[in-house]
């Protein structure tokens, strides 16, 4: 049995019946949250972003921004503080929102790091520094779930040793260990009976599980 396998036979010790499982239901009902994450990050379209940039009206998309992030299950409530200190400083809102089209658009080095950047903005204000992996990565992985994935520092790292991948950690968010870390979501996803055909946010919870 490979280490794989061996998170799917935790997975099913468990939760029996799977992810259909009533106690793994029951579970995923107190996360609902994560629906209404999505959907606020579903309605930061192009087109929306485009036209805050465009009129440089941005307090829509900004309020959007600050919902998202604080509702997400995967952010610390200091991070999500430190997110929320951050847009108070209202110089960041123009290249935030131009980061995220970037990075929504074509997620690679250039524009993770740009993302990365712009949210160390305001790191001399030791209150307004966002720049960690749990908020980067939530705004691609509820962006889009069937191709991102959320990186919660611990977490990930425990699991990357379990499985004996090395992910090349590094504290600050950098595209290489993002890439590392969905390769190995991704190939326990390929080898999964259990969460082959998920999206990534169901796939690591899967993972966690294991834990």
């Amino acid at each position: 049995m490979d280490a794989f396998q061996q998170i799917d036979q935790d997975f099913l010790l468990r939760f029996p019946g799977g992810l259909n499982d009533p106690e793994w239901l029951a579970l995923a009902k107190k996360y609902r949250v994560v629906d209404k994450v999505r959907e606020l990050a579903a309605s930061l379209d192009a087109a929306t972003l485009a036209q805050a940039l465009d009129s440089g009206r941005t307090t829509a998309v900004v309020d959007t921004l600050d919902k998202l992030i604080s509702r997400c299950p995967t952010v610390s409530t200091f991070e999500r503080m430190a997110f929320r200190h951050y847009l108070a400083y209202s110089d960041t809102h123009l290249p935030l929102i131009a980061a995220l089209a970037g990075v929504w658009r074509r997620c690679e080095a250039e524009t993770f790091e740009q993302l990365v950047s712009v949210l160390e903005m305001c790191r001399h204000d030791k209150c307004a520094n966002p720049a960690k992996w749990p908020v980067v990565t939530a705004f691609l992985a509820y962006a889009d779930p069937d191709t991102h994935v959320h990186i919660k520092p611990t977490t990930t790292r425990q699991l990357a040793a379990r499985l004996g991948v090395d992910i090349g950690y590094q504290s600050r968010p950098n595209f290489a260990t993002y890439q590392r870390v969905r390769e190995m979501v991704s190939a326990f996803r390929a080898s999964s009976a259990v969460a082959h055909g998920q999206n990534y946010i169901t796939t690591q919870a899967v993972m966690y599980c294991a834990l």
